[in-house]
């Protein structure tokens, strides 16, 4: 049912068109009524004005000559009489006034009181004042008046004034007579016009529902058929009539009439189509589920293959690993050592990536994480050059490693994936390039590093360009697709799934990067990645102080390669060298000679493998010329393990002064150059010969025998900073946590707190606030000591009230920076148990090397006291040799927070001691263990790992001094 047929829309529409033009129509003619009838009572009004004027002016006439006649005869009786005469003969006249010019009034027929009174009233001052006959009308007490001021004049001499005040009450009472008479006239006009307005809408109406009738029927007509053919009744056509076949509505029905038999031919087919549809449903239906069987069952059948593989690849994995890493702890000659520590690097790579193959599915589905952990982008590199510097050498391929002089050397990310990226592009380079090829690596900030560097984070910039086979354009559009290969004879040729480049740009963007390659046949190709790094809150200025230290200092840099020697120059020019290279030991021999003895070379880089005469031999030449005045320190710069070149060293007589392995970075040739400047004999430590800020400093020896109290809960951690703050003059006090530290604080006197953050009892925290809640403490110097380097952490420690903080392992320099600091200088008895220790010996107690221990770090962290780290490295045996046992004891029982707090202790400990393996394990172990679903069984195997490694090493440092007699 139509709810608002076309029939009522015509009939609203035209009855409401012709209602509003008859409205519109009579608006117009009231308004032009109106209009008439107002302009006739203005003229009227007008009119009836003019003649009140008229017969006043003519009165004013003939009573101001009979006024001028009185006047001039003395009779003002008689003038009196005429204009009160005049005032009762005329109706609309209500009052005369005879005024002087003085304004004293000689007549007032309206208040006779008035006479030969001075009228004072505005009206009567306007009077007064007028020389010519006026017309003015006013208003006094609710009254209007029309007077007329005629002057008098006696012997042409003005006089005063006549004033005839004729009252306009009677003009206005006709105003509104005529006002109200017009209104009338026009109300029936109105009435005339609405009744035909109304007359004409009724006769519009009969027209329009006329006409509405005929045009509406056979639209409805059509309707009707409409719905009926909605509801499936296709036999309307037969019923349509052709109401107005010359019209639209005749066409109108045609058109319909014609769709009405295309639908009854289209539901047929429709009808024929559906009943053969639904077997081709079942059809289709049942392929399908067939086909997500087959697809489920390709699956399983993948992940069971993966699994399998996994656990097939695993096991003869971790057998080569663990053998490798008990073979390394036997005795092994210096070869040996080095073969098998590749031999473990390369197995732990070989299954890191395994497991990224097993877990490609991982990757595809955008659930692999990145750590953020702080590394040492050297230590990337030389692992990169370990893993693949025999292969290159093999091949007679030269592999160099070029660091621009900015690029930072600690950084915040995932060494092993970055590691992973560049191994994988560094291997292929190897590869693709042909025997006596180049293959460079080349670090430098990238476009844009600098806005980047203000945020806390760095873009750097790694290329590896080869002199290999190349890639076309087409090549390269496929290169980084997975399981794709440039050619499908490349791995008939030199093998590879085709998988690794895949990986490395899925890395590199999840490294917030981009990868690139160039490349052109037979000329080689040069691949290319950024990615985004974080910076330590404080970057390490450790040698920017002593850049001014080598200032014009002449340097000799001697190398074949002419890449490697240009880069050893930039890296000696950035430490303000003056350097000279040359390609040849021949020709750095004769430089030397020749040198001036005013200026001679203090410095020679030496490359082991020169043309000719190796670099050894020009080393012991210059080590034992007579004609060389000044005998410069030399570095030998070289492939080979430090063990080769001590061997060669001690077998030849040599006094060499340092060496570098390549790749040479710029933090590393820094070290070699301030050691090799500072002591001769590389091969050994010498801990007299530390160096320290604080050393000498004339400022540490204004605080020295200040009272310190050392708050720490770990007892090896106790005897690390009290020895050596024992060595540096300072008197420690121990306390084992936060209320026992509150307490010696309030009964003994300190010049400074050094604090733990975490403590049984009452950790660093807690115990500050305190501290600082006490007035009379509000002055003692705070110091946080604790193995978090977080930003964070060292915030909070500022906002409780502590005054420094400083980082595990304790950096000796930087913990007495912060003392001179905070302490107050003045003279101080230094402690005698501080003397004495001073004056002991050093006694060889430690062996050159010790698996997982950096026995020169630890020696450095302990101030170059043998005997305090050999005591520490037996006490940790002592307290941790069951470490691996009471983690796994914490974890099975669900205890993850003790868990967790034993290996913050642990870590601590092990960075103190240079156990840097053992702490990376740790802090792994710690970062899962805070996210429990990424937890895997193999970190825990490599915590163990680390650990053994340790305890062996310190045990047979146990066994070798029981059998020396040393205690």
């Amino acid at each position: 049912m139509v709810k608002r047929s076309i029939f009522r829309k015509l009939l609203v529409t035209m009855v409401g068109l012709i209602i509003a033009l008859l409205m519109l129509l009579t608006f117009i003619q009231i308004e032009f009524q109106k209009d008439v009838f107002e302009k006739e009572l203005e003229k009227r009004i007008t009119l009836m004005k003019g003649r009140l004027i008229d017969r006043g002016q003519i009165l004013s006439d003939n009573l101001s000559g009979q006024v001028k006649n009185g006047i001039a005869s003395v009779n003002l009786s008689l003038v009196a009489d005429q204009l009160r005469n005049a005032v009762q003969e005329n109706k609309e006249l209500r009052y005369i006034i005879l005024m002087q010019a003085s304004g004293r009034a000689y007549i007032h027929t309206l208040k006779p009181q008035l006479e030969m009174e001075v009228l004072s009233e505005k009206e009567d001052l306007f009077a007064a004042g007028q020389k010519a006959a006026t017309v003015n009308e006013y208003v006094s007490n609710g009254e209007s008046f029309m007077e007329f001021i005629m002057p008098i004049q006696v012997s042409a001499r003005p006089w005063g004034v006549l004033r005839l005040g004729f009252s306009l009450d009677l003009l206005n009472q006709e105003i509104v007579n005529s006002r109200e008479e017009s209104i009338s006239q026009i109300g029936e006009m109105i009435t005339r016009l609405l009744i035909t307005a109304a007359i004409f809408i009724l006769i519009g109406a009969c027209i329009v529902l006329f006409v509405s009738e005929r045009l509406s029927r056979p639209l409805m007509h059509l309707t009707q058929l409409a719905n009926e053919l909605a509801q499936g009744n296709f036999a309307v056509s037969d019923n349509v009539k052709k109401i107005h076949p010359d019209g639209e509505i005749g066409a109108l029905t045609t058109a319909f009439s014609q769709m009405a038999r295309n639908l009854k031919i289209s539901y047929d087919k429709l009808e024929e189509y559906s009943r053969t549809l639904e077997q081709k449903v079942i059809n289709r239906t049942s392929e399908l589920a067939e086909a997500r069987d087959q697809a489920i069952a390709a699956d399983k059948s993948k992940s069971e293959f993966l699994s399998m593989m996994s656990h097939e690849i695993r096991t003869p994995m971790n057998a080569i690993i663990g053998m490798t890493r008990l073979a390394l702890q036997t005795d092994l000659t210096a070869k040996q050592q080095d073969y098998l520590t590749k031999v473990q690097i390369s197995s732990r790579a070989l299954l890191g990536i395994i497991n990224d193959i097993l877990d490609f599915s991982k990757i595809e589905a955008g659930k692999l994480e990145l750590e953020t952990i702080a590394f040492n982008l050297d230590d990337v590199l030389n692992d990169l050059f370990s893993l693949m510097g025999d292969k290159a050498e093999e091949k007679g391929l030269k592999i160099r490693f070029i660091t621009a002089d900015d690029v930072p050397s600690d950084l915040i990310g995932d060494p092993l994936r970055l590691g992973q990226v560049l191994l994988n592009l560094v291997n292929n380079a190897v590869k693709f390039t042909s025997q006596g090829g180049d293959v460079d690596i080349k670090i430098a900030l990238a476009e844009g590093a600098e806005q980047a560097k203000r945020a806390d984070q760095i873009r750097l910039e790694f290329s590896v360009k080869d002199t290999g086979i190349g890639l076309t354009t087409e090549q390269i559009g496929g290169l980084f697709q997975s399981f794709n290969q440039a050619d499908k004879s490349t791995t008939r040729k030199y093998g590879g799934t085709g998988l690794g480049l895949a990986i490395c740009k899925r890395m590199v963007d999840m490294m917030g990067g981009a990868i690139t390659v160039n490349s052109e046949i037979g000329q080689g190709s040069t691949f290319i990645f950024t990615a985004i790094f974080g910076q330590p809150y404080e970057v390490s200025q450790k040698y920017s102080a002593s850049h001014d230290a080598f200032r014009g200092v002449k340097a000799l840099v001697v190398d074949s390669d002419e890449t490697s020697r240009n880069a050893l120059c930039l890296h000696l020019e950035s430490l303000f060298f003056q350097v000279t290279s040359v390609s040849t030991g021949e020709q750095a021999i004769q430089l030397l000679e020749n040198a001036c003895a005013e200026d001679p070379y203090r410095l020679v880089l030496m490359d082991w493998n020169l043309p000719k005469m190796d670099g050894i031999s020009v080393a012991r030449h210059i080590k034992n010329s007579l004609e060389i005045v000044c005998i410069p320190h030399i570095i030998i710069v070289t492939t080979h393990s430090r063990e080769d070149v001590v061997h060669v060293q001690r077998s030849k007589d040599l006094n060499l002064d340092g060496f570098l392995a390549k790749p040479v970075h710029a933090s590393a040739l820094f070290s070699a150059v301030v050691e090799a400047f500072n002591q001769n004999d590389f091969d050994e430590y010498p801990p007299s010969r530390v160096r320290r800020p604080g050393a000498g400093n004339e400022k540490l020896h204004q605080i020295k025998g200040a009272k310190l109290l050392l708050v720490e809960d770990n007892h090896i951690n106790q005897q690390i900073a009290k020895e050596t703050l024992e060595q540096e003059g300072f008197e420690v006090s121990i306390a084992s946590d936060g209320r026992a530290a509150v307490q010696k604080i309030r009964t003994c006197y300190f010049d400074a707190v050094l604090m733990d953050l975490e403590m049984p009892i009452m950790d660093g925290y807690e115990a500050t606030r305190i501290i600082r809640s006490e007035a009379q403490f509000s002055d003692l110097p705070i110091i946080a000591m604790t193995a978090h380097a977080m930003n964070d952490v060292r915030e909070k420690c500022l906002h409780i009230g502590m005054n420094g903080y400083v980082t595990k392992p304790i950096d000796v320099d930087e913990l007495l920076a912060n003392l001179i600091d905070l302490i107050k200088p003045e003279l101080r008895k230094t402690p005698a148990s501080c003397l004495a220790k001073a004056s002991q010996q050093r006694t060889a107690l430690l062996p050159e090397c010790l698996p997982g221990i950096d026995i020169q770090q630890g020696l450095k962290n302990v101030v170059g006291n043998e005997r305090l780290l050999h005591d520490l490295l037996l006490k940790f045996h002592q307290g941790f040799s069951d470490a691996q046992i009471r983690v796994d004891a914490f974890l099975q029982a669900g205890d993850v927070d003790s868990a967790l707090r034993f290996l913050h202790a642990m870590k601590g400990v092990a960075a103190n001691l240079a156990m840097s393996e053992l702490k990376v394990c740790i802090e792994a172990l710690e970062q899962t263990l805070n996210k429990p679903w990424e937890y895997g069984p193999e970190l825990l195997t490599d915590f163990a790992s680390a650990q053994s490694r340790v305890l062996e090493s310190v045990g047979q440092l146990r066994s070798s001094n029981g059998c020396n007699g040393v205690a």
